[in-house]
């Protein structure tokens, strides 16, 4: 799991780009003079926007009263498929810490790709930002179904990451253990340097999209490559941990520091019992 570097360029020409991409329909013949006509107000909530995007307090933003009819236009603006968002997805698909490189992987959950992008604050309460370009982060179907339109509970507390702006802790509370035939049991525990409100933050994402049980299901594959390295070491003077542990330090930077083949890998690493099953 990796913080994704946010857009960085002007948000409202964003959504005016797409604005003049609309086309209107026999349904819809005027759209474009009913999008001109709130253009103003747009501008004004999207700098409110980009104002608590700063100040990582988009959990307070209430959604604006517009006419359902407005509200239909601007929630119509969104398509997946639109030239604009699939540019934004690929810029924002570009690794944050090596450019060279792109990860097309769904950072909220690290096992799908990305065929989607999420609305942060969600569509129905917040039509004005369906394309506003800080609200729309790149993810898999899975998660996007799972978070739907939530992003605080009832009393506005946030229940997901938002990987735009939320740190991630180096510290390692992505844990692992092994029940029988080395079938891996994740579980989260709060580091120490870990504070309560952000290891309750994390706890949410985790337990609203089921990661921990689907972490589960896609452990199999990593053991196995793992089992693979190991007995590549079969026969050599190497310290097989220390070996181990180099490759998750390399791991950590392009995969994140709690990324669950990372959590394997060390675990395993560490494991006489596992090694000895592996070489023999």
């Amino acid at each position: 799991m990796l913080k994704i570097r946010a857009y960085e360029e002007d948000t409202f020409s964003f959504y005016q780009d797409i604005v003049k991409s609309k086309n209107k329909t026999k349904m819809k013949p005027d759209i474009k003079k009913e999008l001109a006509a709130i253009s103003d107000t747009q501008s004004q909530y999207f700098e409110d926007y980009d104002n608590a995007f700063d100040m990582d307090s988009l959990a307070l933003m209430q959604g604006m009263p517009y006419s359902e009819n407005d509200k239909v236009n601007l929630k119509s603006l969104y398509n997946y498929r639109n030239k604009r968002i699939q540019a934004l997805k690929n810029t924002l698909t570009t690794h944050p810490h090596h450019r060279e490189h792109i990860f097309s992987t769904c950072q909220n959950c690290t096992i799908n790709d990305v065929d989607s992008m999420d609305h942060v604050l969600g569509q129905t309460e917040f039509p004005e930002y369906s394309v506003h370009p800080k609200n729309l982060f790149p993810c898999c179907s899975d998660c996007n179904r799972k978070k739907s339109d939530k992003f605080v509970d009832d009393n506005g507390s946030q229940l997901f990451l938002n990987l735009f702006i939320d740190d991630l802790p180096k510290s390692h509370y992505l844990k692992v253990r092994f029940e029988a035939n080395w079938m891996p049991r994740f579980y989260l525990e709060q580091p120490d340097d870990v504070t309560d409100d952000v290891f309750n933050l994390i706890k949410n994402h985790y337990e609203h999209l089921d990661l921990l049980e689907r972490f589960r299901g896609k452990g199999g594959e990593i053991i196995n490559n793992l089992k693979a390295i190991i007995k590549g070491y079969k026969g050599l003077e190497v310290n097989i941990e220390d070996k181990i542990n180099e490759q998750c330090t390399e791991l950590e930077t392009y995969l994140g520091y709690n990324h669950r083949q990372v959590v394997i890998y060390r675990a395993l690493g560490a494991s006489e019992n596992f090694i000895q099953y592996c070489i023999t």
